[in-house]
């Protein structure tokens, strides 16, 4: 990192108000991340709200022309949700259907009394629904949802389809996916399917349809509290945000969608990318196929088909970065080694260690440095861009993936002008595995494009 006398200005002035925020600022210990709005679904890892829009209010104040926000990696939609109070542009993308289905429902539009109205509607076509069709039909169908339990929610999926507008449809989607998580024969201890016992599940007694009323009503009070919020902001106009919001199920290092307005690049990049492969870290894909079973995947996005999307389990994290293991890994480590000399050393680390601990590690990091050439030809000169990223350990070994992505990035001619840690207290994860035990503190580190 440059010396503080060869730092512009406005990169001295970002440090200083950076290393002056508490830890308890960066901990979060006063807030809830599954407060408000962002309680719609329990998506894993969810970042903290507040902490975002902090660091976009800072940047914000020293670089006043900042409009134009992209997160490509874009979850349950945090760093939204905390720029839409700023009045920003935002462009958000993430290869989960479900993320995707999530995040366009807190974007609005906010109409609070209609959905309400439209709710009501959809409980009296549940009530009225004697029908036994099973809407869902894959093969483990059986065995994570009992027979009442799948009555139920058919009853559930039909009444949302019977809603004519597309925006309440999402909003009841929502609700009917944390139904299925609440429902479901997997625990709800953790993100990975994980089957109950045989005893509970034949003992237990829920009503998906009491529980899907229960999570729409909180959910409608959620929506409503943001509302008002937005407006207290004067982003509201007539229920609907007044600035661009649009999020796209897309891979990251493919493509990248341009900004909403007649620029060509983006002013400031805020994301939280996966800790790792998602198998051996958050099993994101996992953790939405049950959902995704009963939601009517073309309200999300046209190009999603069930059977191609669904196909397994494991088909979304096959999708993810670090999902797709090639045959000859070399090529491979052999990028990696030449662009970052902490990768270097630490697989090298790794050779004592299962040939799966090294291949997992490069196969994700190779991915995540493949979404950096489009990210970064994205954003306009001198843009900031803020990676919140965490240090995973695979075979005993840290994988220092905060200076892996510096190295990676200074490439691109990409530099870091500070950085901070914080303390892990709400991200609920599973405390160790069988490959990977799980950080207990993320890094955020702020980068700045130098040059073309």
């Amino acid at each position: 990192m440059p010396s503080n006398t060869m730092l512009p200005q406005v990169d001295r002035e970002l440090t200083h108000r950076v290393a002056a925020y508490s830890d308890e600022f960066w901990s979060s210990v006063n807030r809830d991340p599954r407060e408000d709005i962002h309680a719609y679904f329990q998506y894993p890892a969810m970042m903290v709200p507040g902490i975002q829009r902090e660091l976009i209010k800072a940047i914000r104040e020293l670089q006043p022309m900042i409009r134009n926000i992209l997160d490509p990696f874009v979850g349950s939609g945090t760093t939204m949700t905390d720029s839409m109070p700023l009045g920003l542009n935002f462009t958000g993308q993430d290869i989960n259907p479900l993320a995707v289905l999530i995040t366009r429902t807190k974007k609005g539009p906010f109409f609070h009394r209609s959905l309400s109205f439209r709710i009501d509607r959809v409980l009296e076509r549940i009530a009225a629904d004697n029908s036994q069709r099973i809407e869902a039909d894959f093969p483990t169908l059986d065995k994570w949802f009992q027979p009442d339990v799948q009555i139920a929610l058919s009853k559930i999926s039909r009444a949302i389809r019977s809603e004519s507008h597309l925006w309440a449809r999402r909003f009841m989607w929502v609700a009917l996916a944390e139904t299925v998580r609440l429902t479901s024969n997997s625990r709800t201890s953790t993100y990975k399917l994980h089957i109950r016992p045989r005893e509970e599940i034949e003992s237990r007694q829920v009503s998906a349809i009491e529980v899907f009323k229960h999570v729409l009503a909180q959910n409608l009070d959620d929506l409503k509290a943001f509302k008002d919020f937005l407006d207290t902001t004067g982003c509201l106009r007539n229920g609907r945000y007044t600035g661009s919001l649009s999020v796209h199920l897309q891979d990251s290092s493919t493509n990248i969608s341009p900004p909403p307005d007649d620029t060509a690049k983006y002013d400031l990049l805020v994301t939280s990318p996966p800790y790792g492969d998602n198998t051996s870290t958050v099993p994101y894909g996992q953790h939405s196929y049950l959902p995704l079973q009963w939601i009517d995947l073309g309200d999300i996005d046209k190009r999603v088909k069930g059977n191609e999307w669904l196909r397994t389990t494991q088909e979304i994290d096959r999708r993810s970065l670090g999902g797709k293991r090639p045959r000859d890994l070399e090529p491979q480590v052999s990028y990696l080694t030449k662009r970052s000399s902490s990768y270097r050393k630490t697989v090298e680390e790794l050779m004592d260690k299962p040939r799966d601990r090294r291949a997992r590690v490069t196969v994700f990091l190779y991915d995540l440095a493949q979404t950096l050439k489009p990210i970064i030809s994205i954003m306009r000169p001198n843009a900031y861009l803020i990676w919140i990223v965490g240090n995973r350990h695979v075979g005993g070994i840290e994988i220092p993936t905060d200076k892996i992505l510096t190295e990676l990035l200074t490439y691109y001619h990409v530099t870091l002008v500070t950085r901070a840690q914080r303390k892990i207290v709400f991200r609920r994860m599973a405390a160790r595995n069988r490959i990977a035990s799980m950080m207990r503190q993320e890094h955020v580190l702020i980068f700045r494009k130098v040059g073309e």
